[in-house]
C-alpha cells in the first residue's frame, strides 16, 4: 500500500530540513551525557524525537501553540525517566519486529550477529517512538488521542517504511562513494554507520508521516 505525502507531514519535514543546526545542537546535548554515541543509539534517538517536538511546536496551528510548546519543553525530562517504559515496549515489540524483518531478510541466518544487532536497534527505536506518542497524548488530555491512529497507519505501511530505509541507505552510500571514491564503503564499520543512521532517519520520517495523519 503506497503512502502518499500528507500536507501536514510535508510542512513538518520541510521545517526539519531547513533547521539542521537545531538538530545538531540537540545531538550535542544528548551526546554530552551519553555513553553510547552510535548513530542509532538512545542519545541519537532522543535528539531526533526532541527535534520532532520542536517541529510540531514551530508549526502549531491556532489554539495549539501553547500545548505543543509545553510538550516540547517537558519532553527532555519525560525521556529521562523513560528507561523502564522503553524496556517494556521493547519486549512487547521484539517478536513482531523479528517477524517483519525476517520477511524482508528471509535468506539471512537468524544467528547472524549483524541481523541480531539490527533487530535490536529497530526494536529500540520503535519503542522510543511509541513512548513519544504516549507522551504526546498525555500532554494534550483535552484532545482525542493520536497514538491509536498513528500506530494503525504505521502497521499498514511497513512496506513504505522498508522502501524508505532502502532508498535513504542507497542515497547515503552513493554520496559516500562520490565523496570518497570506490573504496569509501568497503569496510564494515562504514556500512554499519550508514545503515544505523538511515534506519533512524527513516523511522523519524515515518513517525512524522503517521502523526500528521492522526492530528
Amino acid at each position: 500500500m503506497s503512502a502518499a505525502p500528507h500536507p501536514v507531514a510535508r510542512g513538518l519535514l520541510v521545517w526539519m530540513q531547513t533547521n539542521g543546526p537545531r538538530l545538531q545542537a540537540l545531538m550535542a546535548q544528548e551526546a554530552a551525557r551519553a555513553d553510547d554515541l552510535s548513530p542509532a543509539g538512545d542519545a541519537a534517538v532522543r535528539a531526533q524525537l526532541r527535534f520532532v517536538a520542536d517541529a510540531l511546536a514551530a508549526n502549531a496551528g491556532p489554539g495549539r501553540a501553547e500545548a505543543l510548546a509545553g510538550f516540547r519543553d517537558r519532553l527532555p525530562s519525560a525521556l529521562d525517566g523513560a528507561a523502564e517504559r522503553v524496556g517494556e515496549l521493547s519486549e512487547l515489540l521484539g517478536e513482531a519486529t523479528a517477524l517483519e524483518v525476517g520477511l524482508q531478510f528471509a535468506d539471512a541466518s537468524p544467528d547472524d550477529p549483524g541481523l541480531v544487532a539490527m533487530l535490536a536497534r529497530r526494536v529500540r527505536v520503535d519503542a522510543w517512538m511509541r513512548l513519544f506518542l504516549e507522551r504526546y497524548d498525555a500532554a494534550q488530555p483535552d484532545r482525542p488521542p493520536a497514538a491509536p491512529a498513528a500506530l494503525a497507519w504505521m502497521a499498514e505501511h511497513q512496506t513504505h517504511l522498508a522502501d524508505t530505509i532502502f532508498a535513504m541507505d542507497r542515497r547515503a552510500k552513493q554520496h559516500e562513494l562520490e565523496r570518497g571514491g570506490p573504496d569509501a564503503i568497503a569496510d564494515v564499520e562504514t556500512v554499519n554507520r550508514i545503515g544505523q543512521a538511515t534506519m533512524l532517519q527513516s523511522h523519524v520520517r515515518f513517525l512524522v508521516e503517521a502523526l500528521a495523519r492522526a492530528l
